[in-house]
């Protein structure tokens, strides 16, 4: 179902009427206002190595009394602001209070352990946290007086959204400015006071009783008042990308945040260390170690706080220009990573889109994204952002339902941390925001599922992120997942995944590439061919483990890593197969090559044998959806059955047993024939494949018909396979002796296989392969069939 869509926010840029001097005495009066009214909010500046005792005055209020009894600076900023004693008392100062009578009773139990105070010392500055600091900074920037701040907020009816783009500040700007409406001079004792809400709360929740259709129905009593009442409302978003959808129908005016620079940062380190001796926002040398404005925008209050655990400037310093450096990148980078042209083509374009968009050469609309990697796992689709992020300089943030879901297990949990990671990757533009494990969000289609609500609101709330970043410059999407078809189709779609490339096990002629990746810097010069012989069929993960224990073993003998590591070690992943298993393996996929050239309805690329069985790699060339095509198809799955049967007089079990064998995708194939498709004895769609096969054995009538494909197949396979009987032994021959057919060696031995009449043109790749198993080791997998229904193209509509 198509997803409306919503109208783009209104995105201003407000510079005010204050000069910069107007700035930093604006955020003066805020600091002092602040630390005033809510001590909660302070800390003590510079370096304390001692703990001066301290009384408060008697007729002192309790909210003035500093943190751990200590007195607040006397510091007067530019603008008057009020005293303490008409400041009225809010929730935050009872909590206060019993914080800091807890604190009191604590540090009279160890007074006598505190070292004595000698006679004429001050008692120490205090200065914001490090959160109220930096929101203090950057509101101030937004809004360098005053009059700025209500004259960009104060329109009466006006709906605007505070973008803070930075996760784990928005709670601290909506507090930050609900203190700001209270208090003159910063607001006008006889202006309409605005309404000061989360985004994320202005909008009623899906289970609310009260809730409507309507857009200004959705919203929340308070919200939905103020906007009748033409009063102001302003609603603090992590991003303006996160905004829900009810609200950004509204069309609000967003205003981003003014992002923090080098002089904001500055003003941040010199107010927390005044006893340094320098003031660092007019020391050149000083301002010249601090990171630039593009890597000052990405530091948030996580930031800050580590940074200023160091007791000297120069150690937060140092601190901050760590948080910023970007990894080294040093070791192989993503153009050395083995990829499919597929693959590498559609993220080597985004990187460089990116690039150029932010060198001002493309505009957004032109720059490549939504991409989705699909593949088993294994398979290398977390490591390739990762890599963007290590040799393209462009920043990754990674998230995934698991990492969401770790905030909390309800929905609107699980959706505040998502739209969190979206702010995060705001901050960082330009940046990829890469899902993992997309199929986690889960499907709203998907038949028996017990979580039906909480999946609707989680698909509901990416969706809205995602639309909502859509136009969003500066952030591009990617997902990955093993499992295409278990994803929401509005979550898919065009438009928010505009590419699905599938990632596979290395194949062959990338294996060679896949250990010098993992023996990286060692044997760059090394022939691998020979191992890669041995090694096909691996996952990357497979590859970096044998790796691992090949190094091992090289530190155990106290040598560089050799190739006679890697084979030794292989050796015992690896096992030769007993002679009588490899002949009967090698048969097999000797079928599989003979049937799928004579039909012509897959090419045979490699034939290989391996310590748990065979694989065989095959180009499959189906274009029409005939039903002469998947009777082919059908017969190709059953060749190395057949082939069995014809050199060794009988079966084995090898054809079976799981989901990925040659049977159930020739079974779920010949479902798809009768009961999908229309090209059976019955007209009427049953359903998706997967869906009547789970039926199947309760169907008689059906089970019947499957059987019949199934005996015709294997039937069809066998007349091939011996009217090609010496060809198909000498192809097992050289495949036992060698382990490994492909290129010129294999195109020669099947060119002369008698081909029946060619149905296609090449299309997709197919793997048939018989791993070793517990009912018979010689068993074949369909990966093209059995996989996801996007791979699968005989189901194709």
């Amino acid at each position: 179902m198509t997803q409306p869509t919503t109208p783009t926010p209104t995105v201003t840029t407000t510079s005010g009427t204050g000069t910069p001097p107007d700035r930093h005495d604006f955020a003066l009066a805020i600091r002092q206002s602040l630390i005033n009214a809510h001590p909660g909010w302070a800390t003590i500046s510079g370096v304390i190595t001692t703990h001066p005792p301290y009384t408060a005055p008697a007729d002192a209020p309790v909210s003035a009394v500093a943190p751990q009894g200590q007195a607040h600076p006397a510091s007067t900023p530019s603008l008057a602001v009020e005293s303490v004693n008409d400041t009225p008392r809010t929730d935050l100062d009872d909590i206060l209070d019993f914080v800091e009578a807890e604190a009191a009773e604590a540090a009279a139990l160890f007074s006598d352990a505190l070292p004595p105070v000698p006679n004429g010392k001050e008692a120490p500055a205090y200065t914001l946290r490090p959160a109220a600091a930096l929101a203090v900074a950057r509101l101030a920037a937004s809004f360098p007086s005053p009059a700025a701040f209500y004259s960009a907020l104060s329109a009466p009816g006006s709906l605007t959204v505070l973008a803070v783009n930075s996760p784990g500040l928005g709670e601290t700007i909506h507090k930050l400015i609900d203190h700001l409406f209270a208090r003159a001079p910063f607001w006008p004792n006889d202006a309409p006071l605005p309404l000061a809400v989360r985004a994320e709360e202005s909008i009623l929740s899906k289970d609310s009783h009260k809730r409507d259709t309507g857009l200004v129905g959705q919203l929340v009593p308070t919200v939905r008042t103020a906007l009748e009442m033409r009063r102001p409302v302003v609603a603090v978003a992590v991003a303006a990308g996160t905004l829900p959808s009810a609200l950004r129908t509204l069309k609000p005016t967003v205003i981003p945040v003014a992002p923090l620079d080098r002089a904001m940062l500055a003003e941040i380190l010199t107010e927390a260390y005044p006893d340094t001796g320098d003031r660092i926002d007019g020391d050149a040398a000083a301002l010249a170690r601090l990171p630039d404005d593009d890597q000052c925008k990405r530091l948030g209050p996580e930031d800050l706080v580590f940074a200023l655990r160091s007791p000297t400037l120069i150690g937060a310093i140092a601190a901050l220009a760590a948080a910023t450096t970007p990894a080294t990148t040093e070791g192989p980078g993503l153009a050395d990573f083995p990829l499919p042209r597929e693959v590498r083509e559609p993220v080597e374009q985004m990187v460089a889109d990116l690039r150029a968009w932010q060198a001002g050469e493309i505009p957004w609309r032109d720059v490549t994204r939504g991409i989705l990697l699909a593949g088993p796992p294994g398979c290398g689709k977390t490591e390739v952002p990762r890599l963007i992020a290590k040799s393209a300089g462009i920043n990754v943030i990674a998230g995934s339902i698991a990492d969401w879901s770790a905030e909390g297990s309800r929905g609107s949990e699980v959706i505040k941390a998502m739209r969190a990671s979206f702010a995060k990757a705001a901050a960082a533009a330009p940046a990829i925001l890469f899902i993992d494990e997309l199929d986690a969000v889960g499907d709203r289609d998907r038949v028996g599922d017990t979580n039906r609500s909480w999946t609707e609101y989680v698909v509901s709330g990416l969706l809205a992120a995602m639309d909502g970043y859509e136009g969003h410059e500066g952030v591009a999407i990617m997902g990955a997942t093993n499992h295409v078809d278990r994803i929401d189709k509005a979550v898919r779609r065009p438009g928010r995944f505009d590419k699905v490339a599938r990632l596979s096990y290395p194949t062959h002629d990338m294996i060679p590439a896949a250990i010098k990746w993992q023996s990286w810097p060692d044997l760059a010069d090394e022939d691998l061919a020979g191992l890669a012989a041995r090694a096909v069929g691996m996952s990357g993960a497979d590859i970096a483990a044998w790796v691992r224990s090949a190094r091992a073993l090289a530190r155990r003998e106290q040598r560089p890593l050799s190739l006679e590591h890697l084979e030794t070690t292989l050796s015992d992943l690896r096992p030769q197969m007993p002679e009588d298993l490899r002949w009967q393996v090698a048969i097999h996929e000797a079928g599989h090559a003979v049937v799928g050239a004579a039909t012509a309805v897959a090419r045979p690329k490699l034939l290989a044998l391996q310590a748990d069985g065979g694989v065989t790699h095959s180009k499959r060339l189906m274009i029409s959806q005939r039903r002469s095509e998947m009777e082919a198809a059908l017969a190709l799955d059953l060749a190395g059955r057949a082939a069995e049967v014809s050199v060794l007089g009988a079966p084995s079990g090898g054809a079976g047993g799981t989901e990925d064998s040659d049977l159930a995708s020739a079974t779920l194939l010949a479902v798809a024939i009768e009961a999908s498709l229309g090209l059976g004895d019955h007209l009427v769609w049953q359903g998706s494949p997967q869906i009547v096969l789970d039926r199947l054995p309760l169907d008689g009538d059906l089970r019947d018909r499957v059987e019949g494909h199934l005996r015709r197949a294997e039937a069809r396979a066998l007349r091939i396979v011996e009217a090609h009987l010496p060809l198909l032994e000498e192809i097992a021959s050289a495949l036992y002796r060698s382990a490994l057919l492909t290129g010129p060696e294999l195109d020669a031995l099947l060119a002369r296989v008698s081909p029946e009449p060619a149905i296609g043109t090449p299309l997709t790749d197919a793997r048939i392969s018989t791993p070793q198993g517990t009912a018979d080791p010689a068993r074949d997998r369909a990966d093209n069939i059995n996989g996801d229904p996007d791979l699968r193209q005989p189901f194709a509509a």
